[in-house]
């Protein structure tokens, strides 16, 4: 969760010299210098990539939550899908800005962040400074609450779980995992094996089978897992992949 105390100028860090505007799904230019000022996620992402899809939803709604809410934001799609037709299909389900399919930048902006598995969501704020590389992880533990990622807000939110978790039961038994007691433990990061989705901080653990449910799935229901092979390149192992 640390913040990256690094400052950018959005004008040259999503511009080229050929190129000052983004695109939304319409087709529409949108110019880079009106994003100046605002909170930017910079989301890193493709359609071949299981976790990038399943993250997708949890993105939409939190975006339209935050923007309901009148706060200057705006995510910036950056694809490493292969074609433009894959990139034309993925990005038609997105209602913020992308980086052109092919454009230059991409490989500059994955260089200078330091991307190595996707998805991953890069939080930079009104001054042009990078907030956090973990913005995923928040959206997925807090959903639109998380915004705007700064450490300080972040720290608020976990303290709030923090004083929840302790109303929690510290066992419990699911039919998903019937062989043994679900116990409230304490955990980094995990996925799911009821919904198979990510999750952080607080799970019901068993250590004897490795078997982690979200505290939401344990104390009501939810279900579904998977896997695929990821893309020439890139490995998905759980909720992301990466580079090979």
């Amino acid at each position: 969760m640390a913040t990256e105390d690094v400052s950018h100028d959005l004008s040259s860090l999503l511009s080229s010299e050929e190129r000052d505007f983004l695109i939304r799904n319409n087709g529409d230019q949108v110019p880079v210098s009106g994003l100046v000022g605002k909170n930017i996620l910079l989301y890193f992402s493709a359609q071949w990539c299981p976790p990038c899809r399943a993250f997708l939803p949890k993105l939409i709604e939190a975006y339209h939550t935050i923007k309901a809410k009148g706060s200057a934001f705006e995510v910036i799609f950056i694809s490493s899908d292969r074609d433009q037709s894959t990139f034309d299909e993925f990005y038609s389900e997105m209602p913020w800005l992308a980086l052109p399919f092919g454009d230059g930048m991409k490989q500059i902006l994955d260089k200078k962040f330091k991307i190595e598995g996707i998805p991953t969501a890069v939080a930079i704020g009104p001054s042009g400074r990078t907030i956090t590389k973990e913005a995923r992880m928040h959206l997925t533990a807090y959903g639109a609450d998380a915004f705007p990622f700064t450490e300080e807000h972040l720290k608020k939110l976990e303290e709030e779980i923090e004083k929840k978790a302790k109303g929690w039961p510290e066992k419990v038994k699911h039919e998903l995992h019937s062989e043994h007691e679900l116990i409230r433990t304490k955990r980094s990061s995990y996925n799911c094996d009821g919904c198979g989705e990510s999750g952080y901080s607080w799970s019901f653990y068993c250590k004897e089978c490795d078997f982690d449910l979200h505290p939401k799935c344990a104390l009501k229901e939810d279900e579904d897992t998977g896997t695929e092979k990821g893309k020439e390149g890139f490995i998905c192992d759980g909720d992301v992949c990466r580079k090979a």
